[in-house]
C-alpha cells in the first residue's frame, strides 16, 4: 500500500507539472539544469520528529483532499522580488491536484514606492499620495504588522486594485489588513461583495463573495472629521477551504531583529497559522566587517521569532535557508559558514530542518562562478531569474524527496558537511 501511495503520488506530480501554467522564475530554470555541488537534502541535526503533524496534514490533503496547511516563507529582498517563492509555490501546489491553493498573504509593494512582484500588478489613482515605512529602515516608522512593511496615505479618494498576470486570483474571501484606528479612513470593496465586515482580532476588513473574484479592488471614505489617513499592511486571497497556502513575507534589508520590531505580527499571523515557517534571514544581518557579525544575538532573535510563531501554532515546524554566497560592492561576506553553524545550532535545538543553499551553490566565493553562468545577478547578492529558478527547484526536490522517503525507510539524518558546529 506504501508504493501504491508513493507511485500515485509521483505520478500525481508529474501531471500537474505539466498541466500548470509555470511563473517567469520556473520557466527560466537552465536546461540542463545544475548539479549541486553536494547532497541536495534536507538537514535534520535532531530528527525530524517535530514535522510529524505536518507529514500527518499532507498525508490528509494529498490520499484524501481534506486537509488545509499553510507555509510561511520569511525573508528579505529575496522573498519581496517574488521570484523565489513563486518559484517554490508553484513545485510544492504542483505536486498534486489537492496542493493547489490560493496565493495567500502578500503586500502590495508598489503601493510603498518599492519594486513589486511580476506575477501581480497593483494600481492606484494616485500613486504620489502613498508613502512606504520598512520595518528594516531605522528611520522609517511603524507600527508594522505580520508583512513588517505598509503604505498609508492622506488621501481619502484613493482607489486600488491588485490582479494576478498569471495565474487569477479567484478569490471568494479576501482581507486587508490595516492598522485599527478611530483616525483611519473607511474602506469599500469593489466587486459587490454579499458580506463585509472589520475583524478586530485580525485586523483586516474582510468580504466575502458569492462569485470568484480576480481582482482585488477598494477604495477609501471619510465619515468623520477625525478621520486623516489610512494604513495599509497586507492583504490575503482566500478560495477553496482545502489546500496548501504557500504566504511570503519580505521587505528589503529586512534582518531578523526588523521583524522583531514588528508589534502586531502575532495577532495578524494568525490569519494563516502557519503549519511550516520557511526561515530566509541571515544575509542583511550577517553582511558585517569580518568578525563583527554577533552570532549570539543572530541566534536568540531566531528564537524570539520562532517563539512567536509558536504562540499561534505550537506544532510548527521550522525551515532554515542558509544564506548565499555574496559579492557585494567588491567584497564578499565572509561570515556563510557562521551563519551556516548558527542554523545548524538552531535546528538541533528546535528539531528544525536546514536546506544548505550555501554549501550546494559552492560555498564561500563561488559567487563569482554564479555571475559569470548569469544565475546571479551583477550585484552580487541576488539571484538572477535563472538562479531563483535553482534555488527554487533543490529546495522544492529536497522537500519532495524527504515527504517520500518518510514512506519507504526509516529516517536517518543527514550529518553535516563540517566536522562541527
Amino acid at each position: 500500500m506504501i508504493k501504491v501511495k508513493v507511485i500515485l503520488f509521483l505520478a500525481i506530480g508529474i501531471s500537474e507539472l505539466v498541466l500548470r501554467a509555470q511563473p517567469v522564475a520556473v520557466r527560466s530554470l537552465p536546461n540542463p539544469a545544475p548539479i549541486p555541488a553536494g547532497q541536495n537534502t534536507l538537514l535534520f541535526p535532531r530528527g525530524d520528529s517535530a514535522f510529524t503533524p505536518f507529514f500527518e496534514k499532507m498525508d490528509r490533503l494529498v490520499f484524501a483532499g481534506k486537509e488545509e496547511i499553510h507555509i510561511l516563507h520569511v525573508g528579505g529582498s529575496h522573498v519581496q522580488a517574488g521570484l523565489l517563492t513563486d518559484a517554490i509555490r508553484y513545485h510544492l501546489q504542483a505536486t498534486a491536484p489537492g496542493l493547489q491553493g490560493e496565493r495567500g498573504f502578500f503586500f502590495p509593494f508598489s503601493l510603498a514606492r518599492t519594486n513589486n512582484p511580476s506575477s501581480y500588478k497593483v494600481w492606484t489613482n494616485n500613486l504620489n499620495q502613498w508613502t512606504g515605512q520598512r520595518c528594516s529602515v531605522p528611520t522609517h516608522e511603524g507600527p508594522w504588522g505580520v508583512s513588517g512593511i505598509r503604505a498609508w496615505t492622506r488621501d481619502s479618494t484613493a482607489e486600488v486594485k491588485v490582479y494576478s498576470t498569471e495565474e487569477p486570483f479567484g478569490f471568494t474571501h479576501v482581507r486587508i489588513f490595516a492598522m485599527p484606528s478611530d483616525s483611519s479612513y473607511g474602506l469599500a470593496f469593489g466587486g459587490a461583495p454579499d458580506t463585509v465586515w472589520y475583524n478586530t482580532a485580525l485586523q483586516a476588513c474582510e468580504a466575502r463573495y458569492q462569485e470568484p473574484q480576480d481582482t482585488v479592488s477598494f477604495h477609501l471614505f471619510r465619515t468623520h472629521p477625525d478621520q486623516t489617513y489610512f494604513s495599509l499592511e497586507g492583504i490575503q486571497v482566500m478560495n477553496q477551504p482545502v489546500g496548501l497556502r504557500y504566504h511570503a513575507i519580505g521587505a528589503n534589508g529586512a534582518a531578523t531583529h526588523s521583524y522583531l520590531k514588528c508589534d502586531r505580527f502575532v495577532d495578524q499571523l494568525r490569519a494563516f497559522p502557519p503549519d511550516v515557517v520557511i526561515f530566509g534571514l541571515g544575509i542583511n544581518d550577517a553582511y558585517k566587517p569580518s568578525g563583527q557579525f554577533d552570532s549570539t544575538a543572530y541566534e536568540a532573535n531566531y528564537d524570539s521569532l520562532m517563539a512567536w510563531v509558536r504562540l499561534v501554532n505550537p506544532q510548527a515546524a521550522f525551515i532554515f535557508l542558509t544564506d548565499n554566497d555574496s559579492y557585494y560592492k567588491g567584497r564578499y561576506n565572509p561570515h556563510g559558514e557562521v551563519v551556516y553553524r548558527c542554523m545548524m545550532r538552531l535546528a538541533k535545538r528546535h528539531g528544525a530542518a536546514v536546506h544548505d543553499f550555501y554549501h550546494l551553490m559552492g560555498g564561500a566565493r563561488s559567487m563569482s562562478f554564479w555571475i559569470r553562468k548569469g544565475w546571479a545577478a551583477k550585484d552580487g547578492i541576488h539571484m538572477t531569474r535563472a538562479g531563483y529558478a535553482i534555488q527554487a527547484d533543490w529546495l522544492a526536490h529536497a522537500m519532495l524527496d524527504w515527504y517520500v522517503e518518510r514512506y519507504t525507510r526509516p529516517f536517518a539524518p543527514v550529518p553535516p558537511p563540517t566536522e562541527s558546529l
